[in-house]
């Protein structure tokens, strides 16, 4: 859900601007990946104010999901959403436009310009798309007291979310970590990745401050693509491929994680501003597009071992995360079978490297 700086803009203002030019049956250009539509609710207004372009289906009525552009993100889906959010019937009429310059084209003309992300991150802003569920006290081995744990239901997908909040109260903005699901690090101990030891060291570093919350975001796994396809780009790993370029090769994104109800999960608990325990300045931007203020980015840097070196190295050099580059390993390729794990005693996952 990543669109340029120059078509987004400012997608609450960019909305609310459209909303009320179709109000007052106007039109408004709705711009895409792929191009850029001119949007109106009624064919007259669009023939007669702005006849450019050309129709893409003449005559035909395209369906859209029922879920909008939250199931499909497209520009009919967004066409309808605009109209139902305007307090108009749910249905659009557009045409392509030819002008090449969508930004030139709506100033020239003095129409507002939307993009289909920014009518996501509208509703992502503005609708629930969660239900809370239950909180219960959760003892663990990172603290003397437990962590009280709250459980919501995502509307969108049937996905159960968690987020557990360290005792007392935050004076100011909570330390938070929000946390990607990763079955393989988190409960099975995986050394291709940091993550095990990102979630242990995050509930250490939460169970020592006030109010600090860890939000769990299930359907993580793998950036957002699934275990099995993560099992997939693990292959294509052990051949040579980074974790990018094997994701590519399977034809799956780069990254397909949207955090937009991890902000609704800190809303719900009462809290717009964080101090946020991340590397990763995407998830720190897109708190922010989703209405979260971080008012600091504190680092959680996790040693690297034998077999996420690569790993790490792709993160910070591909995703831009702020991490140390890895000193070279000579020879580590035959050096990885000589290596052996040994647990460093009182803590949850410690773990130490000897030849």
């Amino acid at each position: 859900m990543r669109c340029p700086r120059q078509i987004c803009g400012a997608p609450m203002q960019a909305v609310a601007l459209a909303l009320e030019h179709l109000r007052r049956g106007g039109v408004v250009v709705l711009a895409d990946h792929g191009g850029a539509q001119l949007v109106a609710a009624d064919a007259s207004d669009l023939l007669a104010r702005h006849g450019v372009g050309e129709t893409r289906h003449p005559g035909a009525a395209e369906p859209v999901s029922t879920g909008g552009v939250l199931d499909h993100e497209a520009p009919a889906e967004a066409a309808v959403d605009l109209m139902r959010l305007a307090g108009l019937a749910p249905q659009a009429v557009m045409r392509a436009l030819a002008a090449p310059d969508a930004p030139a084209f709506a100033r020239a003309q003095g129409l507002p310009l939307v993009s289909v992300v920014d009518v996501i991150q509208h509703r992502l802003r503005t609708e629930t798309m969660l239900d809370y569920v239950a909180v219960a006290d959760l003892p663990t081995a990172f603290a003397d007291r437990p962590f009280r744990a709250h459980s919501f239901l995502s509307r969108l997908d049937g996905v159960e979310h968690l987020a557990l909040v360290s005792p007392g109260q935050a004076k100011g903005a909570p330390l938070v970590r929000v946390h990607s699901e990763c079955l393989t690090g988190d409960a099975f101990g995986s050394l291709r990745c940091d993550c095990g030891p990102q979630l242990h060291e995050s509930m250490r570093r939460l169970a020592q401050t006030e109010g600090g919350i860890l939000v769990y975001m299930r359907g993580h796994e793998g950036r957002g693509i699934g275990l099995a396809n993560k099992m997939r780009a693990y292959a294509l790993q052990d051949q040579g491929l980074d974790t990018v370029e094997a994701n590519r090769a399977l034809g799956l994104p780069d990254d397909a994680r949207d955090f937009a109800q991890a902000a609704q999960m800190l809303r719900a608990l009462g809290h717009e501003a964080v101090r946020l325990l991340s590397n990763n300045p995407e998830k720190a931007a897109s708190l922010q597009r989703h209405g979260i203020t971080v008012t600091k980015v504190e680092p959680l840097v996790m040693p690297p071992n034998p077999f996420n070196a690569k790993y790490l190295e792709t993160k910070a050099q591909k995703f831009g995360h702020a991490l140390p580059l890895p000193e070279p390993m000579p020879g580590m390729g035959s050096l990885r079978r000589h290596f052996r794990v040994t647990t460093i005693a009182h803590s949850p996952l410690g773990l130490a490297w000897e030849l």
